[in-house]
């Protein structure tokens, strides 16, 4: 049974198609990277998965479950979103105990603080926290119920290359023992990290498999990058390590 399954799906605001007949199955542990340009219908997909959109046509499944209103698997998922809403004077130590008390976590202020690498900082208000150090904090937090599937979107799209490799270390090692999915337009790092790679291009899958099948798919010596514009059929700049 995948963890994931979509059929058909398909989302239109308007006359605008974000995505089109997209049909996919995924399942854990492994991390699974949705690679694609701004625009491509990533964050719409998470919003689909997440249950914060219902979809034009086609249909969404979690582990087994077609989604239907007020029936989302909470429980088994963790969430974090592109931008976390914090309020103003939250404390580390408060952020990790409201998070241990949605998940009814009786240790899950220490687990949070240990995962995010921020053991003995409660009392540092979440504001003051570097890019990096709040995204391992908010990531942590999201899995302190150790969920099946952890969706997470563009988690390192603002944060510099080492902060990148830490983030991306505590992503590979929630990816041992449940499903993340998440999303990113930076092909060095989706190639750094991630066992199975998804293309999204202009709302439909181009290509998905692993890093390995990609790559021979398109010739020796290639690249994620290479397979990315080849396989999508597009002529992107390909300045920065981003689409």
């Amino acid at each position: 049974m995948a963890t994931i399954e979509t059929t058909g799906l398909t989302k239109q605001f308007g006359e605008k198609t974000a995505l089109s007949d997209v049909s996919i199955a995924l399942s854990g542990p492994r991390l699974v990277a949705v690679l694609g340009p701004n625009g491509a219908g990533k964050t719409t997909l998470l919003d689909l998965l997440e249950g914060l959109e219902e979809p034009t046509s086609g249909r969404v499944s979690l582990f087994g479950n077609a989604l239907a209103p007020g029936k989302y698997p909470r429980g088994r998922v963790g969430v974090v979103m592109q931008k976390e809403f914090v309020l103003d004077g939250v404390r580390v130590g408060d952020y990790a105990d409201l998070f241990s008390a949605i998940y009814k976590q009786s240790d899950g202020r220490k687990r949070i603080l240990d995962r995010a690498g921020l053991a003995g900082r409660e009392s540092t208000s979440v504001a003051k926290l570097s890019g990096g150090e709040a995204q391992r904090l908010f990531i942590a937090a999201a899995a302190v119920h150790d969920p099946e599937l952890l969706l997470l979107d563009e988690p390192t799209s603002e944060l510099d290359p080492e902060s990148k490799e830490r983030v991306g270390g505590l992503l590979r090692k929630l990816a041992e023992k449940s499903l993340l999915v998440m999303t990113t337009h930076d092909l060095d790092e989706a190639e750094r990290i991630a066992d199975e790679v998804l293309f999204l291009f202009e709302g439909r899958v181009r290509a998905f498999g692993t890093k390995s099948d990609l790559l021979s798919s398109v010739g020796p010596e290639a690249t994620l990058r290479d397979a990315f514009f080849k396989l999508c059929g597009t002529t992107i700049a390909r300045g920065g390590s981003a689409l």
